[in-house]
């Protein structure tokens, strides 16, 4: 009897109940029972502190997504933002196409119209435009690139070279006032005799400004004699120009000029009855009239001799005294 275990269990109605239980099988379900509790109990514990150990992971798991999300999102607006650039930059260049186009085809016209003034300048003064000059295939190469516009490439050579003559040809007034004694026979303001004039005198009021009419180089700048103050300018092709009777020479020997560009003061210097600018074109060295070449001063000043022009008219000039004749014919060179 010592190796069995005896339970008793009473009730409120003083009822009993006996179990009746052998060691063995009484320790092994102790042990089985301890067993079991410690297994729930280390189950619990995990199951308690695994979220909470993983509670920093979870953290940064969350903010890795919503990064992700942010990323994404701003991505999305990038490739908007990409798009709306692209959709910009399409409508700017076919807005600057179509202003360069409105612009060119403005050029081209406006260069069809200069060389078509400089030809019937030209043509009114008696200068007769040499064909544009071919250009040299010597010792030149590299590939060919046909132009995109024969015609516009044809008309900008065309207008350059025009240019480039024109600007070498003595045109305008060298001062803006009237011609006090015309190119060609007269009777000499002195003397009283019969004499040939071989430019034309221009009154002013002393002092004024004296402008070259085209480019060239001074070849000469000293005192001459019965013209006093003294400048010629060469303008290449065989065009000269001469200034005389100045009051001050602001120009040297050698030096290059540009139209428009003061190269002396009006005087009374040398042979001269009077304020005034005695001033002559040459072609191949002989006087030719100068009237034909200041008939187009308003198309070829500057602006600014423009300006002085047109406040000079207010002025009243003191003319020089000559006796009335008639005026000469113009001489054709």
């Amino acid at each position: 009897m010592n190796d069995r275990l005896h339970i008793i269990i009473s009730g409120d109605e003083t009822k009993t109940r006996r179990l009746l239980l052998s060691k063995r099988k009484a320790r092994i379900f102790l042990f089985a029972t301890i067993t079991l509790f410690i297994v729930l109990s280390v189950i619990s514990y995990k199951t308690f502190l695994v979220p909470h150990a993983n509670k920093p992971l979870n953290n940064q798991l969350s903010l890795l997504n919503k990064q992700l999300k942010e990323s994404l999102l701003a991505k999305e607006t990038l490739a908007l933002q990409v798009q709306d650039l692209q959709d910009l930059k399409n409508n700017q260049e076919k807005y600057f196409q179509q202003e360069k186009d409105a612009l060119l085809n403005t050029a081209i016209a406006e260069l069809e119209e200069r060389s078509n003034l400089i030809e019937r300048i030209l043509g009114n003064i008696g200068v007769e435009i040499q064909e544009i000059p071919k250009s040299n295939n010597k010792n030149s190469g590299g590939p060919f690139i046909a132009p995109k516009d024969s015609s516009s490439h044809e008309l900008l050579l065309r207008s350059d070279y025009y240019m480039e003559t024109i600007s070498f040809l003595p045109l305008g007034r060298p001062v803006p006032t009237d011609i006090t004694s015309r190119f060609g026979h007269r009777t000499d303001p002195f003397n009283g005799k019969k004499a040939f004039h071989a430019g034309v005198d221009m009154g002013g009021h002393y002092g004024q400004e004296i402008v070259a009419t085209a480019d060239g180089i001074v070849t000469k700048s000293f005192i001459n004699g019965n013209y006093g103050q003294y400048i010629e300018i060469s303008h290449g092709n065989g065009y000269s120009t001469k200034f005389a009777h100045l009051k001050k020479r602001l120009v040297k020997r050698g030096d290059k000029i540009k139209r428009g560009q003061t190269i002396g003061t009006l005087g009374n210097s040398g042979r001269s009855t009077g304020p005034h600018l005695h001033y002559e074109v040459c072609l191949n060295k002989k006087p030719i009239n100068p009237g034909k070449f200041m008939q187009v001063d308003k198309l070829i000043l500057p602006p600014t001799i423009k300006l002085r022009a047109q406040k000079n008219l207010k002025i009243k000039h003191r003319r020089v005294a000559v006796k009335k004749h008639p005026e000469p014919a113009i001489f054709k060179n």
